[in-house]
């Protein structure tokens, strides 16, 4: 992890931390800058500071090599005027225990674990890097936020299909630290572990996504709380487009213009075909077709999954004929994007 000063005279006027992971699109990981803990001294908001200091950050993530900025906003214009887009989306669910009652399913089908070993962990998390949209590949301090969110270890059950991190019940609720359910024998398991709480416990909360999988099978009760949008800047367009994958039955060629106001190198046309899963970019060539036009901001919900092109299209983000927006929808239309990490 690295961290940004903003200095002004002898006086700090800002900081920021960031990390570089991989963030996986299509199924493949891109190269990914996280930032967080941005702050500016508040005796000293207004004079441009913040802007200064992300400028300087976003140009440290693409010299470091990082096609993508992501983070977790606590306002969105001030990122939106720096070129982020909606990247995606953290659920807060909630359900009473008895609501996870399975019949048949039996708890000691999954046994206590170390919160303190990652690496069985992130074996079973692996499957589902490539199967969703915008899970990153947890680094060490990730993965320790996650299993330890209060700074104590939580309690770590697992068996060969999944596992799921419970911290200890407080204020009659229980709280989901971190899950990974890849199929029913560690799902059902899993929510008798939770229903075995409804003595102890009133709530049972947890992050997902949109198509979490103890919401889908919960009985009565179920609740989606909050719906959080975390925020995507594409650094480098071309090396984000190459690294990320595609649905791998679609054959296609597309041009569109990106607008950046930041990184020159991002301005123009590309032309990117895509064949057995991968793309490749030309940024030269005669112009066969009259390109699509997108902002940088826009195109990161494009490519992020956040935003399809049609419904870019329709809001004025996207412009270009009806051929070009199909062809963006095809290669671009995938699973919802979301992680349940908070930064």
């Amino acid at each position: 992890m690295s961290r940004v000063p903003r200095a002004t005279g002898t006086m700090l006027a800002g900081c920021a931390a960031h990390w570089m992971m991989p963030q996986w699109f299509g199924g493949r990981p891109v190269p990914v800058q996280a930032i967080a803990m941005v702050a500016v001294d508040p005796a000293l908001r207004g004079a441009g500071h913040g802007g200064a200091l992300m400028r300087a950050m976003l140009r440290e993530g693409r010299q470091s090599g990082a096609a993508l900025s992501i983070l977790c906003p606590a306002t969105i214009p001030f990122y939106r005027r720096l070129g982020f887009g909606r990247g995606g989306v953290t659920c807060q669910w909630s359900a009473p225990p008895a609501a996870f009652t399975q019949a048949g399913a039996a708890a000691s089908d999954l046994w206590p674990s170390d919160p303190l070993d990652a690496v069985p962990l992130a074996r079973l998390r692996r499957p589902l890097l490539a199967e969703r949209n915008g899970l990153p590949e947890r680094t060490e301090a990730l993965w320790t936020l996650a299993l330890c969110p209060d700074g104590e270890p939580s309690h770590l059950y697992r068996n060969d299909d999944g596992y799921i991190a419970l911290t200890p019940p407080q204020d009659r609720r229980l709280a989901i630290a971190d899950a990974c359910l890849t199929s029913e024998r560690a799902l059902r398991p899993a929510m008798a572990l939770l229903a075995g709480f409804r003595a102890q416990v009133d709530h049972v909360t947890w992050r997902g996504g949109p198509d979490d999988p103890l919401a889908l099978l919960a009985g009565d009760g179920v609740a989606l709380d909050a719906r959080e949008e975390w925020l995507a800047r594409p650094l480098d367009v071309t090396t984000a487009l190459e690294t990320r994958g595609y649905p791998d039955w679609l054959s296609e060629t597309v041009a569109f213009e990106v607008d950046d106001g930041l990184f020159s190198g991002n301005r123009g046309q590309y032309h990117l075909t895509v064949a057995q899963s991968k793309g490749t970019v030309t940024r030269s060539g005669q112009v066969i077709e009259p390109p699509a036009r997108i902002g940088i901001a826009a195109f990161a919900s494009l490519f992020t999954g956040h935003a399809n092109a049609r419904a870019l299209w329709r809001a004025g983000l996207l412009h270009g004929d009806e051929k070009m927006i199909s062809r963006l929808q095809r290669l671009f239309c995938s699973a919802a994007c979301w992680m349940p990490d908070r930064f």
